[in-house]
């Protein structure tokens, strides 16, 4: 783990465990003697500055050597050189046998630090061969594992299987040989019926070579492959390499100067990735011109083994996933969010190595054989947020409705509008696989009411300046913002019913409900509102029945360091189409320039 939090520090434990009785691995003699320690000795000294780390490093030490290439170094070099080092050393096992605390090396007082955990060694008789790191993203051998992922999932994975095999979307691209390809509209060719793979990338800023209406003929003739940007062809190659002659790009399959393309493509984003054979990432790239394993070190790729009581253990840096995945660039991107979750099957390029995840298994160049599936595993619980689980629990569909809406309110949009439609893929996934999609109302679901109203936005959201969805949807907010919806709220009393849902018949461009009017009855209660002169901190609210009593508010919109309240003008609903375009206005007030009197309606518990 890699923290800027202080209390990451861990206090050494009271249980005495028995020191380590041998170690072999390729560690500078500080490492050697820091997982030598026992954890009775609490924290010792480590490396006495990140020059001698960053020396330990070159002279091949594995814990040294990825801690130099962890994204906290880079971003934090100048600190992270200057600073002491101290570790910690752990053999608890908190929650499964099969992984243990491990090692600890942190910079205190700054409160950077990461964690090394042990993980049993996988079982010999599942390894047919030992896995060579790649030198490269050219070398075949990870063509090589990346098809040995894909086989075990298509021939083992039942939750995996695709649904229809024949469906193709409108346009690929035919990857011909290693320099040609061109865009075949698949209804016009049935000889583009083999398997294809859908690529997911940052757009960034910038212009690189988009599929348009002047220049379809031309594409469709023919494209030379370096006339694209280094993503792309880095995407081509390893397709080819695992034997796949057809691609889908968006920038390259959507007419991008076409409103009408652009609106029926959009729409079927859920159908493009669960069909294809697999969902390929270019994780690492914040644009097209960038590059995959920019943090690559092929020796680091072979986690170092030790011995402890007897038992072989494998040094895992805890961060590397979050890293890698998480926390990618990709991830920030709206519309990917989409793609990684409707995708039952996807391969990742990351700063450091190759990853494999499907809904059955995540895996990559350190653990070829997949990650551990067991309570403490955090990097398989992270990854089971990423992807549409098959069965659906039904234990709480909000909480994890609510889950899926924060995720995608942290990401990133290029253009304002397409919030809703970027989004509409989730929608259809869950409302299809619950049986509620005729439930769905502009970012909630009927079926959640009143309680899906309790959500707040987090500090810098901003209600749009022009129609984007009512007042009591997330989906009314703008920029870069994301909301906190609140857990377990089906299981509360609720005080409120919900009289009537009137949906709007205008529909997004998702294609689903635009807004609506919902009619609730309850019980109100009055909020007096006290102004903190200068200091907006200071701000209070009272129940007026109980002067004693302070509550906690959260209005529409933080602008700066103050809270605001915000909503629409009131809409025509006899001609909303008109309203939208000429009079939906944002408007807003400061709690001070009201009457300082509230109402309020109490929903739940």
């Amino acid at each position: 783990m890699v923290s800027n939090d202080k209390s990451c520090v861990l206090a050494p434990p009271t249980v005495p465990i028995s020191e380590p009785t041998e170690v072999y691995s390729a560690l500078c003699a500080v490492c050697k003697r820091a997982i030598a320690s026992s954890e009775q000795n609490g924290f010792i000294p480590h490396h006495q500055s990140g020059f001698d780390l960053e020396i330990a490093a070159d002279r091949g030490c594995y814990i040294c050597g990825t801690i130099r290439l962890s994204e906290t170094w880079h971003s934090e070099l100048s600190l992270c050189r200057s600073g002491t080092f101290e570790s910690y050393f752990s053999l608890r096992s908190p929650k499964h046998d099969s992984i243990r605390d491990g090692l600890l090396v942190g910079t205190p007082p700054r409160g950077y630090c990461w964690t090394f955990q042990l993980w049993k060694e996988p079982d010999p008789s599942c390894i047919v061969q030992p896995y060579v790191p790649a030198g490269s993203i050219d070398d075949p051998a990870l063509a090589e594992l990346a098809s040995a992922w894909l086989k075990t999932c298509c021939d083992t994975h039942e939750d995996c299987q695709i649904l229809d095999p024949a469906y193709r979307p409108t346009r690929l691209i035919h990857i011909l040989d290693t320099n040609h390809l061109r865009i075949v509209l698949t209804a016009a060719e049935p000889s583009s019926s083999g398997p294809y793979v859908a690529f997911s990338h940052c757009w960034g800023k910038v212009d690189a070579m988009k599929l348009l209406c002047g220049n379809l003929a031309q594409l469709c003739a023919k494209l030379d492959l370096q006339q694209l940007p280094n993503t792309y062809q880095e995407a081509v190659h390893l397709c080819l390499q695992m034997g796949f002659h057809y691609i889908w790009i968006d920038s390259l399959c959507i007419i991008q100067d076409c409103d009408e393309d652009w609106a029926r493509e959009a729409k079927d984003m859920k159908l493009v990735y669960e069909h294809a054979a697999f969902n390929l990432c270019s994780a690492t790239a914040s644009d097209s011109t960038g590059k995959s394993f920019t943090a690559r070190d092929p020796k680091l790729l072979r986690p170092e083994s030790i011995t402890i009581q007897g038992e072989n253990f494998q040094l895992v840096h805890e961060n590397l996933f979050n890293e890698d995945v998480i926390y990618c660039p990709l991830r920030s991107r709206a519309w990917v969010y989409q793609e990684w979750y409707l995708s039952k099957r996807s391969l990742i390029l990351g700063s450091h190595q190759l990853w494999w995840y499907c809904r059955q298994q995540l895996a990559c160049e350190i653990r070829p054989t997949g990650v551990p599936k067991v309570p403490g595993g955090r990097w398989w619980e992270e990854a089971r947020t990423l992807k549409e689980a098959t069965a659906p629990t039904h234990s709480d569909d909000l909480n994890e409705w609510n889950g899926r809406v924060e995720g995608y309110t942290r990401t990133n949009l290029t253009r304002e509008t397409d919030r809703l439609v970027a989004f509409s893929g989730i929608v259809q996934s869950f409302g299809h696989s619950r049986g509620i999609i005729h439930e769905y109302m502009a970012g909630l679901w009927r079926c959640h009411l009143p309680a899906a109203l309790c959500w707040r936005p987090i500090p810098h959201a901003q209600r749009s300046a022009v129609y984007a969805g009512p007042s009591w949807s997330w989906t009314s907010l703008s920029g870069g913002f994301h909301v906190f919806m609140y857990s377990n709220l089906l299981r509360e009393p609720c005080y409120a019913s919900v009289e009537r849902i009137s949906p709007l018949c205008n529909k997004g461009m998702d294609g689903f409900s635009v807004g609506g009017v919902i009619n609730i009855s309850g019980y109100l209660f009055e909020i007096n509102y006290v102004y903190g002169s200068d200091n907006p901190t200071e701000d209070s609210f009272w129940v007026a029945e109980d002067p004693h009593l302070e509550v906690q508010l959260f209005l529409d919109e933080h602008a700066e360091d103050d809270e605001i309240m915000s909503h629409l003008s009131e809409p025509d609903f006899g001609d909303f189409d008109h309203w939208v375009r000429n009079k939906a206005v944002r408007k807003a007030m400061h709690p001070k320039d009201s009457r300082r009197q509230f109402f309020f309606l109490l929903l739940l518990d």
